[in-house]
């Protein structure tokens, strides 16, 4: 299906230099967004969403970050643009919305011209024009239009997450990045924020990225979903058959520490041990030291096998069903 691609990313590493070392932030990274699908991306905190991300926007600090691989945009190659170059594609084809809008948002802007300066960037509107489109995409998004000339602080944290979300469709993008968007909020605006973003998605029919660590969100708003861990990308499958089926152990792991709500007080399961340091990577397994099936062929190179669009990076697989590890 790579013709479908909107974005491919084929064996992204990220190395950060830090006072104690070099950080293998993520290694060998592939990664297919189908055009008009959310495709999720799952993992603990600290396992290399973030820096996949910025890594596709070009956000990653210079000096301090090597990259290598490809990514491959509507038939831009994005590791080979220049800054000025980049500049053009971000907000206008690709847009970003952020985990913490109050960190985003400028503080000395009001709701109406944070969109104002996006679309003035990118577009060759009017004053005029800008003003009323600013105030069209602040209604779209649930914005009150009486609120328009508040600054963020003034807002709560929905209605700043709104405005992000307005000033990142603004220019119409192609591929829409969404960090964690619904992380500090409470259920009744997360339930709110994902029926908006899934809705715009439709309306738009730009694909969409959506960063999240809860499988609870992946089953509301994702089509296909990739699962991450300690830097590498385990398991990716529709949304739903991941779900239903989860072949990797770690996958697995993650589902069984969901709460089922079935009224049975059931022990939670807990994942013994903790990610690896990423300072010095292994030719191996990163989840090995974690897992119950671990054994000396997990202590080689990892291992990849692909059922039709399910791919699972476990050597305890078995080859004619899911699940069957």
């Amino acid at each position: 299906m790579e013709n479908d691609n909107l974005l491919t990313i084929r064996n992204l590493s990220v190395e950060l230099m830090t006072a104690r070392g070099v950080v293998h932030a993520i290694s060998g990274v592939s990664l297919d967004i189908y055009r008009g699908n959310i495709h999720g991306l799952v993992g603990e905190s600290g396992c290399g969403k973030s820096i996949t991300s910025k890594s596709i926007m070009r956000l990653l600090p210079e000096g301090r970050a090597r990259i290598s691989g490809s990514i491959d945009f509507d038939g831009s190659k994005l590791l080979a643009l220049s800054e000025k170059q980049m500049a053009k594609l971000r907000g206008a084809e690709i847009s970003m919305i952020f985990q913490e809008p109050m960190t985003s948002l400028s503080p000395l802007k009001t709701a109406r011209a944070q969109l104002e300066g996006a679309l003035a960037n990118h577009t060759n509107l009017s004053r005029a024009e800008r003003r009323f489109r600013a105030e069209n995409l602040l209604e779209r998004v649930g914005f009150p239009r009486d609120r328009a000339k508040r600054y963020p602080f003034e807002l709560s944290g929905g209605m700043r997450q709104r405005v992000m979300i307005a000033q990142a469709i603004s220019c119409n993008p192609k591929l829409l990045i969404a960090d964690e968007p619904t992380t500090a909020l409470d259920v009744t605006i997360q339930a709110q924020i994902l029926a908006l973003l899934r809705d715009l998605q439709n309306e738009y029919g730009m694909s969409v990225l959506f960063v999240t660590h809860n499988f609870g969100v992946v089953s509301q708003i994702c089509d296909r979903v990739s699962v991450m861990y300690a830097g590498n990308i385990v398991e990716t499958a529709a949304a739903e058959e991941l779900l239903s089926n989860p072949m990797h152990p770690y996958t697995r792991a993650l589902i069984g520490c969901i709460p089922r709500g079935s009224g049975q007080r059931d022990r939670l399961f807990a994942l013994p041990g903790s990610p690896p340091l990423l300072y010095e990577i292994p030719d191996a397994c990163r989840f090995a030291p974690r897992c119950k099936y671990a054994d000396e062929q997990c202590l080689s190179a990892p291992y990849h096998r692909t059922t039709g669009t399910h791919t699972v990076a476990c050597h305890h697989v078995s080859a004619d069903s899911a699940g069957g590890i």
